[in-house]
């Protein structure tokens, strides 16, 4: 399930962030990912230090975008919408497709001792 924060703006909104990241150390799963890099940069300025949980984690996520390149402010580009979100590409066709049977694996055994 995909977390979901209101607006970061607000005490609320940060509470909640801090509160999320109590028993976190990334937005989701166990290494940064995209979802990092939405909170941070929907986040107009780093959180106070009354938010230890998402300063924390704010400062470790500017550390890794510093190291790997990431440097430059920017200029301030404004996204009015946004993509859909896409499904993860399947990188290997599902198992029922990829089975073969007893006949075509004895032929291509044949075929593969015919060859020596």
């Amino acid at each position: 399930m995909a977390a979901s924060f209101p607006n970061f703006n607000s005490d609320s909104g940060l509470k909640k962030l801090d509160e999320h990241l109590l028993t976190r150390s990334y937005i989701t799963g166990y290494q940064a990912s995209k979802d990092d890099i939405t909170v941070f940069t929907a986040l107009a300025k780093p959180p106070t230090s009354q938010y230890v949980n998402a300063s924390r984690w704010y400062s470790h996520i500017d550390a890794l975008l510093r190291i790997s390149g990431v440097s430059a402010e920017g200029s301030s580009v404004i996204v009015e919408g946004s993509a859909p979100v896409a499904e993860e590409a399947v990188a290997t066709p599902p198992a029922a497709d990829s089975k073969i049977t007893q006949n075509e694996q004895r032929d291509s055994d044949n075929a593969d001792q015919a060859k020596e």
